[in-house]
């Protein structure tokens, strides 16, 4: 059973994290982080020893927990820290411990009411665990013929924007880009106000290659410094970068979507 002084006792891996980044101990890494950040783990830390600058996790305090009021997708639980700029984070007990799953996630705006709902709440975990892939399927239908929307200014609107504009502005080189799910692990925190909070994670994939008659990239997408930490080569005729974000989105009751946090990290590069 998990309980609030076991939640809190969990966050003492995040100054434990902290130092483990700012130490380059990937081995540490590896054992504090699960689901998607685990997989950033296991490729950035890596080209951390090559020059690459590590995830960058301050020194968060007035953390408050929020305890889901439905277990049956194991142990995990939700924080909301405070300062120094509010960010989410969910921990997931994991292999026997607490690990990280998500977060930092830095919030935009002001926080909604983290009050679980008890009961009545079926219609809202139903409409909530669509919603990974429906930033799937708004982020591959630029026509909008799925119907899937978010509100004016939302950030996926302008990740989308971002999406469609890569290939003309990376003209003469040729890029292609594939939208996924990170990890299918996602979680939901029911709100008192028959809403919820979704935390979940995508992987952007950039291939980039030279245009036709061409051997080198005109407009590559990633310095050569990030390119020789992950590959080992300063430069190179075609690279595909993968790039994760991470997550939260706060459902209506009526099942409409906003981005309220969101944080983009480059995860892996490969060349050739």
């Amino acid at each position: 059973m998990l309980t609030l002084d076991a939640a809190e006792r969990a966050l003492e891996i995040l100054p434990e994290l902290r130092e483990a980044w700012r130490g380059v101990d990937c081995g540490k890494v590896d054992s504090l982080t699960a689901w998607a950040e685990g997989e950033l783990g296991a490729t950035v830390c890596a080209a951390v020893q090559n020059g690459l600058p590590g995830v960058d996790i301050p020194d968060y305090s007035e953390i408050e927990v929020f305890l889901p009021g439905d277990q049956e997708e194991g142990a995990w639980f939700a924080a909301l820290a405070r300062e120094p700029d509010p960010a989410y984070f969910v921990f997931a007990f994991e292999d026997g411990v607490w690990q990280l799953a998500y977060g930092p996630i830095p919030l935009l705006g002001k926080a909604p009411a983290e009050d679980a709902v008890p009961t009545g709440a079926t219609d809202m975990i139903v409409k909530a665990r669509l919603v990974p892939q429906q930033y799937l399927t708004y982020l591959t239908d630029p026509a909008g013929v799925s119907g899937v929307t978010f509100p004016a200014g939302d950030p996926v609107r302008t990740l989308l924007e971002e999406l469609l504009r890569t290939p003309k502005k990376a003209r003469p080189d040729r890029v292609s880009v594939d939208v996924r799910l990170a990890t299918d692990a996602s979680r939901t925190l029911l709100l008192a106000d028959g809403g919820a909070l979704v935390f979940h994670a995508i992987t952007l994939v950039f291939t980039q290659k030279p245009g036709a008659g061409r051997r080198a990239l005109r407009h590559a997408r990633y310095g050569s410094a990030a390119v020789k930490a992950f590959t080992g080569k300063a430069k190179a005729g075609k690279i595909t970068g993968s790039e994760v974000l991470f997550l939260t989105t706060r459902v209506s009751k009526a099942g409409k979507m906003t981005t309220i946090g969101v944080r983009r990290e480059l995860a892996h590069i490969t060349a050739g």
